[in-house]
Formats: C-alpha cells, structure tokens, sequence
C-alpha cells in the first residue's frame, strides 16, 4: 500500500470511528458531557465541546482519544471498526441519499480532509514530474550535443585517414626521391614517432632539383 492510499485508509478508519461513536453514545442514552466525564474516569482530558467537534468533523480524532472512547463505550477501536464495516452494507446511515444530515456532514468533511491531503501529494507529485522532465530534457540536449561532436570528430579523423592513406601511396610513388633525400631507410621514417609530416615532405620537395646525372649514377 503506498503513502496516498494509507492517508486515505486512515481518513476512512476515522470517519467510521466517529460514526460508530456516535452510534454507540446514542444507544447508551449518554450525552457528550456524560461521554466527556466517563473519558475522564479513565484518565483523559476530553471535553463536550471536543466530542461535538469530533462527531461533526470540526476537529481530528487522535489515536489515544479513540482508545479511550471506545473504552468509555465499553468497546475497543477494534471492534469498533470492525462492526461498523461489518454493518455497513445493511445500516442505511451507511447511504448519503438517507443518512441523518449530522452524520453526513462528518462523512463529507472526512471526504474532504482526505481530498485535501491528496491534493497535496498530487502537487508535489506533479512538480517531481515537471522537474524530471527538465533534467531529461537537458540530458537529451547533452546527449545529442555530444553526439554530434562525436559526428565531427569522427568525420575529422576520417579526412586525416584519407589524407594519410593519400600520401602514403604518393611517398610509395616517389620513392625514389626519397630514397636521395633520406637514404634508403626512408620508409622508416614514415613508422617514427612523430612521423613524417605534410609540412616536412613539402619542405623536402620544394628544395632545388638535383643534377640529372646523379639519378643516373
């Protein structure tokens, strides 16, 4: 059971404590006062003006004041509540359409109680949806603003590659020249870290030509 049905059992409970009280109370022949001075007997403070206030649904039940109720009633909160559901089906108090009007207000307002402490658990259910759905949001820009960098990156490196791949096979072509500028363990060269860069192979080229006759020999 979560937070919002165990508020709403409790609000449930108390409302069918306080109409089994009343019950109770009137087939006893006891007023409120005489129900407020057997509560006093068993070592409570309550007075009529707090029983009419329970009963009409002006004011919470606490859990020790329906014990000592019940007790006063020569009943338990369990029994209590247990013949209360038990009847509600035959009792026609248990019917809005045909309740006594006192009984139906203290239905209404515990209706109402329960509604309110609803209400506030749907706001801040609703503000933890909105927030949630802002911190997604803001993931999912990040999300997409790193894939894109990703994208680039990805797209850079590949033109390296290319170009890497592109002068490899041109110094493959040419190595001749190379094998004049470097020696023959140019290829060697291309391994080293770092390796042969464009800047230097353009360097390299643009030297003077050599003698012809050096080819030759």
């Amino acid at each position: 059971m979560d937070d919002d049905e165990l508020v709403g059992a409790g609000h449930m409970a108390e409302d069918i404590f306080v109409r089994q009280m009343k019950r109770l109370r009137v087939a006893q022949g006891l007023s409120q006062a005489e129900l407020a001075d057997r509560v006093g007997e068993l070592g409570g403070s309550l007075y009529q003006q707090t029983i009419a206030k329970i009963e009409s649904g002006q004011r919470a039940l606490r859990l020790q004041e329906a014990d000592l109720i019940a007790k006063a009633l020569r009943s338990s909160v369990s029994e209590m509540l247990a013949a209360a559901i038990d009847k509600a089906e035959a009792d026609p108090e248990a019917n809005p359409e045909t309740m006594d009007i006192e009984n139906l207000l203290t239905r209404v307002k515990a209706v109402q109680r329960r509604r309110d402490g609803l209400a506030a658990n749907l706001h801040d259910a609703r503000r933890a949806e909105t927030e949630a759905r802002f911190a997604l949001e803001a993931a999912e820009a990040r999300a997409a603003a790193a894939m894109a960098e990703a994208t680039r990156a990805q797209a850079h490196h590949d033109e390296a590659q290319a170009e890497l791949n592109y002068l490899t096979r041109i110094s493959i072509n040419r190595q001749a020249e190379f094998n004049r500028v470097y020696g023959p363990q140019w290829r060697q060269k291309l391994s080293n870290n770092p390796p042969i860069t464009v800047e230097e192979l353009t360097r390299h080229f643009e030297k003077e030509p050599s003698d012809p006759s050096e080819d030759d020999g």
